[in-house]
Parts: structure tokens; sequence; C-alpha cells
């Protein structure tokens, strides 16, 4: 079964209009046969634009911790609409934004990938312990498109529950249908001093990018487990996270 037709057999994509691109991480098999729990994790684009309905929508699956991925500067112009709302957990932790450029030369998303990972292991520390002390109920994490910084955390949750590298590769993928819908929008938002076909493969998400990531993370890493205690996550956290993707 693809993850195309599982998409069409199961609620793995939220229905909102006020986002594209917000999805349960559960319903996958691991490796070893077991089905991430669904109902746990939520990956997500940009929230601004959720309408009351949306946010009700959403509160109904038990989402109370919200972790924005995004920069200050994506704070400031799209306010996120569970920032000021009492009935979730709302954090801020800012993860690089592909589409602004760091000082360092990047080729693709893929080798971006393999940069973060390289050099803000505080940041994913920070990220993981947050969705380790979060209560019982559910997580909603997200940035402005949902693919490559939710991207990059989406795969290391699913590489920790153990679901196979194929499968977290077209997960990623996944991003580029939901999205469809408002690329001539996300196209409007290109930054000052990147060209129109440079902003373009930063759209993307072309399966080679994800596909560079896991190389990296096994290589030098030896996967997700091994690269989550190296940049500080205790043990104890990374049974929780554990726990909440396919424990019963």
């Amino acid at each position: 079964m693809t993850i195309q037709q599982d998409v069409s057999m199961t609620p793995r994509v939220v229905p909102l209009e006020g986002a594209f691109n917000v999805r349960d991480l559960g319903g996958y098999r691991t490796g070893d046969g077991r089905i991430v729990n669904r109902g746990r994790f939520y990956r997500g684009d940009g929230l601004h634009k959720l309408t009351t309905q949306d946010q009700k929508d959403l509160l109904s699956r038990d989402i109370t911790t919200v972790i924005d991925l995004r920069n200050a500067k994506e704070l400031e112009t799209a306010v996120n609409v569970f920032a000021s709302n009492s009935k979730v957990s709302y954090y801020n932790v800012s993860l690089l934004n592909p589409a602004h450029p760091s000082g360092t030369m990047i080729n693709s998303l893929g080798d971006l990938y393999v940069m973060m990972l390289d050099m803000c292991g505080p940041l994913f520390r920070e990220v993981m312990i947050l969705m380790a002390e979060s209560n019982d109920e559910a997580v909603l994490f997200h940035c402005s498109a949902g693919k490559d910084r939710t991207g990059m955390i989406s795969a290391l949750l699913l590489d920790l529950a153990g679901v196979p590298k194929e499968t977290i590769i077209e997960d990623y993928a996944l991003t580029s249908q939901c999205l469809a819908p408002i690329m001539d929008e996300l196209r409007l938002g290109r930054p000052a001093g990147i060209s129109a076909e440079d902003y373009e493969k930063f759209l993307g998400c072309d399966p080679a990018h994800m596909e560079r990531m896991m190389s990296h993370l096994y290589s030098r890493y030896g996967g997700a487990l091994s690269y989550l205690t190296s940049i500080g996550v205790q043990q104890e956290q990374l049974d929780i996270l554990k726990n909440k993707l396919i424990g019963t």
C-alpha cells in the first residue's frame, strides 16, 4: 500500500480551511510490524490563517501543546493563532528557515538538512524535550510550509519509532500534494536576494532531499536514537517519546 492510498483511506490529512498540510504522524507501520499511534503527534504548516472552526477542530483532537518552529520575522508577519490561547501550551523554538541564507554555501535542501543535523543539535534537543515533557495528550509542531523544519522533526520521530526509511521519505514527499493549492501564494513569499529559480528549489519536496538527510543520519550517527542521545536527550525522555509513538 502506498502512502497516497493510505491518505485516501485514513484521516491522515486534517481537513482545515486555513491550513493545508496538517497531518497525523500516526498510522505508519514500523519495521517490526507495529503501528505508530494516531492522535499523538501532528505535523503542520502555518497556523496563522486558521478559522475559529479550524481551531476548535484541532483542539477536539486533544492537542494541548503547540511547538512553533518559525523565526522571529515569521512570527511577526504571521501570528500563530494559538500563541495566546489559554487552552494550549505554546512554545517557539526557532529552527533555521531554509528560505533565508545562513552564510553557508548550500547547494540543495538535502545539504541544508545535513547542516542542520550537525549544527542545530541544541534546538532539536529542545524540541524533543518539550515533546517528552508535554502531558499525555497530543502535540502539534509546525513551521511555515510544514516541509523542511517540520519534515526533519517528523523524520527523527518516525525513525525513532522504527518506521522504515522508505516510508519516512514518502511521508516527506507527501507535502507536495498537500501544498499544491497554495503554491502560488508561497511563491509570493520569496525573500529579497533569492532568485525565483533558486526559491523554486526551496519550495520543492524532492524525495532525494530526505534521502540525503537519512543517509547522513545513519552514516554519521547511526540513526535517530543515537543522534538524539548524542545531542543530550536523556534516556528517560527517549523512552517517553517512544512510548507515545508506539506504546500501548
